[in-house]
C-alpha cells in the first residue's frame, strides 16, 4: 500500500487537462506542503483503504470521488484516454477537492461546468494521453473549447498560487496566451510527445519554430505571474 503514497509524488494528473495544471501540482507538493500534510495523512489513508478494496473483476470503490463527477468513473475515463493511471486519477481528485476548498460555492460551481466541457473534449478529442490536435475539431466546437479555455484560465491560476494571467496581460496578449496554450498543446498531440526533455526530436523541422514559440510565450508569461 504504501507504492499508492510513493506514486502520488511523482504522478501526472491523468488526461493533461491543462500543461499549466503540471505547475500547480508541483506547488502543491513543494510551496504547499504543510498543507498536502494535512491532506496526505487523511485522503493518502483513504486512498490505501479504496485501494484494499479492489475486487476481484477489478472494479474500484471509489463512488465518493469528485472526478466522478466529470468523467463517470476510472475505467471510463481509462477507456478513451489508455494514458491515464490509477494514481493519477487520485491527483485530479485531489486538485479537484483544492479548488472546491480554495473556491467560493459559486466560483467551484462555475470551474465545474467549464472544466466538465474541457473534461468532455479530452475524452472526445484527445489522444492517448489526452493531449488534443485543435486541427482536427470542427470549428464550432473549436470556438466553444478556445472560450471555455479563455474562462477557466485565471481558475487554473488560482489552484497554482500565481496571480490571475488575465490581471497581468494585456487583452491581445492574453488572447496570445491562450493560442500559445493550444499550440502547445496541438503539436504535442501531433508528434506524440509525451516528455518534451526527451522527445524534442519527434518536433519535425517545420513545427518547431512554432512549438518554440508557444513555448517561450508559456515561460514568458509565468515570469510576469511571478513578479507581478
Amino acid at each position: 500500500m504504501n507504492n499508492i503514497k510513493e506514486e502520488i509524488n511523482k504522478i501526472v494528473i491523468p488526461s493533461n487537462l491543462h500543461e499549466r495544471t503540471l505547475i500547480g501540482v508541483k506547488k502543491a507538493q513543494a510551496e504547499k506542503r504543510g498543507r498536502i500534510k494535512k491532506w496526505t495523512k487523511k485522503h493518502v489513508v483513504s486512498a490505501m483503504l479504496a485501494a484494499s478494496l479492489l475486487v476481484p473483476t477489478g472494479a474500484f470503490a471509489y463512488q465518493t470521488l469528485l472526478a466522478d463527477e466529470l468523467y463517470g468513473s476510472f475505467e471510463n475515463v481509462k477507456a478513451h484516454i489508455s494514458g491515464v493511471t490509477m494514481e493519477g486519477y487520485f491527483l485530479l481528485n485531489a486538485k479537484l477537492n483544492q479548488a472546491k476548498g480554495d473556491m467560493n460555492k459559486q466560483e467551484f460551481a462555475e470551474f465545474k461546468e467549464l472544466l466538465s466541457v474541457i473534461t468532455h473534449a479530452k475524452v472526445e478529442y484527445g489522444n492517448e494521453n489526452g493531449n488534443i490536435d485543435y486541427s482536427q475539431i470542427p470549428n464550432e466546437k473549436l470556438e466553444e473549447i478556445k472560450e471555455v479555455l479563455f474562462q477557466i484560465q485565471p481558475y487554473f491560476d488560482q489552484l497554482n498560487g500565481q496571480k490571475s494571467s488575465k490581471d497581468v496581460l494585456t487583452a491581445s496578449e492574453y488572447e496570445e496566451y491562450i493560442q500559445a496554450i493550444m499550440t502547445y498543446e496541438q503539436i504535442v498531440a501531433q508528434t506524440g510527445m509525451i516528455k518534451e526533455s526527451a522527445d524534442m526530436d519527434k518536433i519535425p523541422t517545420e513545427l518547431k519554430g512554432e512549438f518554440l514559440k508557444a513555448r517561450n510565450i508559456l515561460s514568458q508569461v509565468n515570469e510576469k505571474q511571478l513578479t507581478h
